[in-house]
C-alpha cells in the first residue's frame, strides 16, 4: 500500500503492520478478523485510525511525529486511570504505556462546534467536573517549563521564527510571574481541551485524549479550550461565566486572561517542534499567535490597572 497522509503525520507500511499486530494482540485475533482500518483526520499530535472487529468499531491512536518529545506516557496512564473512574472518560479498551498507543471504544458523535452554545455549555461544565476531582494527581504540568522543554527539542535556526516573538515571550514571562500570586487553586487538567478532544451526542459528552494531562492550573484548559477555535473576546466571557456559574471577579478575570495567552505561547512551540519535523501546522499557527500576542497585551494592562 502507497503512504497515507494523515493531520497527525504519514502512515507508513510500516506503522501499519505495527498498528495491526498491536489490535490483533489485544483482541487476540487474527489480521483478517481486523476489518475497515481507515485513517480519521482528527488531531495533530498523533495517527489516529478507526476499525471494526467481531461488530465493534473501535479507534486506535499511534503516535505522530515528535510525540515522544511532548508527551509522558506514564503521567498520560494515570490521568486515564483517574478520568476512568471520575466518569469523565470511560472509552479506554487498552494502552501501552511504553509505546504510546492506545486503542478506545468508538463513540458515535457530532462535530464538535465552539459556537453552538449547548456544545460549549456541555464542554465548559466537564472541565469544571474534571477540575473538581479530589484525586490529585502527582504529576505537575507547568505550562512554561514543558514550553522550554519543546525549545530544547527544537533547532536554533528554527526557533522563535513569529514577528514580535521577543516582545510576546517578555509579556508571557511576566504573566507567568504574576499569575502566581492570584490564589487561583491548581487541580487535574486536561491540558489539550480543544474540539477534537470532545465527544458530544444527545446523551453524553466525553473528553479523550489525556497525554497532556497533570496536575496544573485551571487556566490551562480553559486557554486551551478558547485557542482551539475563532473566539471573539465576548465569547470569551460568556465561556468564563459559564465556567465560574457567575461574572468572574477581577483576579479570575484577569487571570484567566493571562492563561490564555500563555496557552497560546505553549502552542507556538508546539508548532515550531512540529514544522521542524517537517509537519505543517496549518491555519492554527496563525491562530495560536493571535492568542498570544493579543491577550497578553490585554492581560498585562489588566495587571497593570491594579
Amino acid at each position: 500500500m502507497s503512504d497515507v497522509i494523515t493531520t497527525g503525520g504519514v502512515l507508513k507500511d510500516k506503522e501499519r503492520n505495527v498498528i495491526i499486530e498491536n489490535i490483533c494482540h489485544v483482541f487476540s485475533c487474527k489480521n483478517d478478523e481486523i476489518e475497515e482500518l481507515l485513517p480519521v483526520q482528527a488531531g495533530m499530535t498523533n495517527i489516529v485510525m478507526s476499525f471494526r472487529y467481531n461488530g465493534g468499531k473501535y479507534i486506535y491512536r499511534h503516535p505522530g511525529l515528535g510525540a515522544d518529545a511532548l508527551v509522558d506516557r506514564s503521567r498520560e496512564t494515570i490521568m486515564q486511570y483517574v478520568v476512568g473512574n471520575a466518569g469523565i472518560d470511560t472509552t479506554l479498551v487498552a494502552m501501552d504505556v511504553d509505546d504510546g498507543w492506545r486503542i478506545g471504544r468508538y463513540i458515535e458523535h457530532f462535530d464538535f462546534d465552539y459556537h453552538n452554545l449547548n456544545h460549549m455549555v456541555r464542554a465548559i461544565m466537564l472541565l469544571r467536573d474534571l477540575h473538581s476531582v479530589s484525586c490529585k494527581v502527582r504529576c505537575n504540568f507547568d505550562v512554561i517549563k514543558k514550553a522550554e522543554g519543546i525549545k530544547k527539542q527544537i533547532p536554533l535556526e528554527e526557533y522563535g521564527r513569529f514577528d514580535k516573538f521577543n516582545e510576546i515571550r517578555e509579556r508571557i514571562y511576566k504573566l507567568d510571574n504574576l499569575t502566581k500570586n492570584d490564589g487561583i487553586r491548581k487541580c487535574n487538567i486536561h491540558g489539550d481541551a480543544r474540539d477534537v478532544n470532545f465527544l458530544i451526542n444527545k446523551e453524553n459528552i466525553y473528553l479523550i485524549d489525556w497525554e497532556y494531562g497533570g496536575y496544573g492550573d485551571p487556566g490551562f484548559d480553559i486557554g486551551s479550550y478558547i485557542c482551539g477555535g475563532q473566539h471573539s473576546q465576548d465569547d470569551v466571557d460568556r465561556i468564563l461565566f459559564t465556567y465560574f456559574g457567575h461574572k468572574p471577579n477581577e483576579i479570575q478575570k484577569k487571570h484567566f486572561y493571562a492563561y490564555i495567552a500563555i496557552t497560546g505561547w505553549f502552542y507556538l512551540h508546539w508548532t515550531m517542534l512540529k514544522e521542524s519535523k517537517g509537519q505543517m501546522v496549518g491555519e492554527n499557527k496563525e491562530l495560536w499567535y493571535r492568542y498570544a500576542y493579543e491577550y497578553s497585551k490585554i492581560a498585562i494592562e489588566m495587571y497593570e490597572e491594579e
